[in-house]
């Protein structure tokens, strides 16, 4: 079998051509090996295998297979490389060539170099040594892979610290605070079949999906709860890097605290002192200290991910009210809508959490959905008249996911193009691991999953109980379309 090669520039807009050249320079010369080459916004190569984007599972097969993986200096590449068992071979941007936007991939590739977690290369003929050095005993560029999170994580510790300070501001240069976010946060009622879509729009490029953020302090910092990718929160190497890039390291935080601090602030009945400041001054103050810790937490998510846009699933219009206090956040709506019965017969079922023992998810009574899906559904529709936003229904997202996924590229100021969509073939989805703090329990689901419309409450929720949330919800229903469909 011929030797591969995996290189990947990322996807940041600025070209790579230098690491692509060199590459590709070494792939005329050894033609028996197989050079695998992700260039972005670089020329593509000649005598190398080019590829400008490459879907996220073929990126981790390729991973996982190729005796030697080369990237930038983007720390969630590298971070991604290390999860598959590969020491990479890093060859940083450089400003000064237009690579990027200052020096922080180079000081960030140096720290790490040291620490032994990268095999740091600045010229050609070192990247050459090092591919040549891989074909004679790949060995040298592989790493355990271990549950044991202290034999995962050399230097993990203050790596997150490092990101922090080499995107702090420095004068003549742009800090990485300073560059636009964007936050799709998906909302409506639960049940309602946010946590699919969101894991459908998390396969977009340049998207990081991390579940349900609201509920991170408590089932993540406090609770240790699962991560999506299947290790508990403080073993995952994604989430140990943003709390040491946001807070230097999680233990700094009081886990309780900050519990007690997101239900000081962020419940409904909070809402009125959200949208007037000034009514409450200890809300005020309280609020601003939460809004702070929120703007660490998603800038640390930005750092680490490498993504230009965090999919929070939160559903929660209070959570996304104080999300727009957060500085230099551009919050997009993505508002999701199921129709009311449907929504109430899945909050009467009785579903076993996959991520503990035997607790299951809370439910609720016909009439106490009834009023949920109307006061969640009402509030989002209010957020969607101040922020940029998109209802999309779940039944509409169910018949034609490309459709709904086009719109979605559409908020979020992309072109509707259709070669993003990669990992939708008609209704067959393919999922990769996401780092979900929580949600639904098919956020844990990974490769083929075929989007079916589950209209199965229609022949098993009693036409009495159909009859009553319809008539609490009618009005609501009728501005969503779904008057007609009580029967």
């Amino acid at each position: 079998m011929n030797a591969l090669v995996l290189v990947t520039v990322g996807t940041d807009h600025h070209p790579f051509d230098r690491l692509v050249g060199w590459v590709d320079r070494w792939a005329q010369d050894h033609p028996d090996v197989q050079v695998v080459v992700q260039y972005g916004s670089a020329e593509p190569p000649v005598h190398a295998e080019g590829h400008q984007l490459l879907a996220r599972d073929q990126l981790q097969l390729l991973m996982s297979s190729a005796d030697v993986v080369v990237t930038h200096g983007g720390p969630a590449t590298i971070t991604e490389a290390r999860h598959h068992g590969r020491r990479p071979v890093c060859v940083p941007r450089n400003p000064q060539l237009g690579e990027h936007v200052d020096d922080h991939q180079q000081r960030f590739a140096r720290f790490l170099d040291r620490n032994g977690m990268v095999e740091l290369v600045d010229t050609e003929d070192a990247l050459r040594a090092a591919l040549d050095a891989a074909l004679v005993d790949a060995s040298a560029y592989r790493i355990a892979v271990t549950d044991d999170p202290e034999t995962t994580r050399p230097g993990v510790r203050r790596v997150g610290e490092l990101v922090a300070e080499l995107v702090s501001r420095r004068r003549g240069a742009a800090s990485a605070d300073e560059q636009p976010l964007t936050v799709l946060f998906v909302g409506g009622q639960g049940r309602s079949g946010s946590t699919l879509v969101e894991r459908a729009v998390g396969q977009l490029p340049d998207t990081v999906s991390v579940g349900e953020v609201v509920h991170l302090w408590r089932r993540g910092l406090r609770g240790d709860e699962l991560c999506g990718c299947g290790q508990n929160f403080h073993s995952c190497e994604f989430w140990r890097a943003v709390g040491d890039a946001g807070f230097g390291g999680w233990d700094s935080l009081d886990p309780q605290a900050m519990v007690d601090l997101r239900y000081a602030v962020d419940r409904n009945r909070f809402v009125p002192y959200m949208v007037r400041p000034g009514l409450n001054r200890r809300y005020d103050r309280l609020r601003a200290e939460y809004v702070e810790a929120l703007t660490k937490l998603y800038r640390a998510i930005a750092r680490v991910s490498g993504a230009s846009v965090i999919v929070d699933s939160s559903k929660h219009a209070s959570y996304a009210l104080l999300l727009r206090e957060v500085p230099g956040i551009d919050l997009r709506l993505l508002h999701i809508v199921r129709d009311s019965p449907a929504v109430a017969h899945a909050w009467s079922k009785q579903v076993e959490r996959p991520e503990t023992d035997g607790v299951l998810m809370p439910t609720y009574g016909p009439v106490e959905a009834a009023l949920l899906w109307n006061s969640q559904n009402v509030m989002l529709d209010w957020m969607g008249r101040k922020l940029p936003h998109t209802v999309l229904r779940y039944e509409d997202f169910v018949e034609a996911p490309k459709d709904a996924l086009l719109r979605v590229l559409t908020l979020l100021g992309r072109e509707e193009d259709p070669s993003a969509l990669h990992f939708l073939d008609g209704s067959d989805l393919q999922l990769t691991k996401a780092h979900t703090v929580a949600g639904n329990p098919m956020r844990f689901t990974t490769g083929q999953l075929t989007i079916r419309n589950d209209s199965s409450w229609r022949g098993s929720m009693p036409a009495s109980r159909r009859r009553l949330v319809g008539a609490i919800t009618a009005p609501i229903r009728y501005r969503y379309r779904y008057i007609g469909r009580l029967s």
